[in-house]
């Protein structure tokens, strides 16, 4: 499958796309948390972009410091490239072409943000989208007398990091993917009748929810001593 270079969002423009999928009842970022929560639960604004402040390096003698939390992860290259080999899809059963915005954008968005180079000549970064779908299931509750038809999302979000040299050749590379059905904590079941703004509501909370949990995953493999020679610590 041939990939595509996802078109550049200008952040200003993306973020009132988010901010209108996140208006009125739907999820806010909630700092003290580090979570997206229902916007009635709390005040704060949409979440900033990671800052540019330098990462403090740890004690002598620790070989593989943690990638730095809440700031630009710098690595050893010239540049990065963010490219989709997602295929967005045009019917059921999928429904992440139905989001104001997909998630296949805050994908991007949120690499755009926590991942930066250091321009090293030589080597070189993609970071490479491969599924950032939601999908539409019918399933049913309760037993014979009170049985009940709901839909449930599963959300499936995969990506690769790679490292190359100037010859394109991989040298080094982490592929990382997370499934809601993984998670029983993710809320992805909602009534049938549901109003389809409830339904965007569960879409991107579920969003938000994949989103972090492959953020936990991917940074847990960067911070591992095979990725030193690649990262700025």
């Amino acid at each position: 499958m041939s990939f595509k270079y996802l078109s550049f969002i200008p952040l200003a423009g993306c973020a009132l796309l988010i901010g209108a999928c996140s208006s009125g009842s739907s999820y806010t970022y909630d700092p003290q948390t580090q979570n997206y929560v229902p916007a009635q639960q709390v005040q704060y604004s949409q979440p900033q972009a990671y800052s540019e402040t330098p990462y403090e390096q740890r004690a002598p003698g620790d070989s593989h410091p943690l990638v730095p939390l809440g700031k630009k992860i710098r690595l050893k290259a010239e540049d990065i490239k963010f490219i989709s080999s997602y295929n967005l899809p045009t019917r059921a059963p999928n429904v992440d072409q139905l989001m104001l915005v997909y998630p296949e954008q805050l994908i991007h968005k949120w690499a755009v943000n926590r991942f930066g180079v250091d321009k090293s000549t030589d080597r070189h970064i993609r970071f490479v989208i491969i599924d950032a779908s939601i999908v539409e299931e019918r399933i049913y509750t309760g037993g014979s007398l009170n049985k009940s038809a709901k839909h449930k999302y599963v959300g499936r979000f995969e990506v690769s990091l790679q490292i190359t040299d100037n010859e394109g050749r991989i040298l080094s590379e982490t592929r990382k993917s997370v499934d809601s059905r993984d998670f029983p904590d993710v809320y992805t079941v909602i009534d049938q009748e549901a109003s389809l703004e409830a339904r965007e509501k569960l879409w991107i909370g579920l969003s938000y929810d994949l989103l972090k949990k492959l953020s936990v995953q991917l940074e847990q493999e960067l911070s591992t001593q095979s990725f030193n020679e690649f990262i700025e610590r």
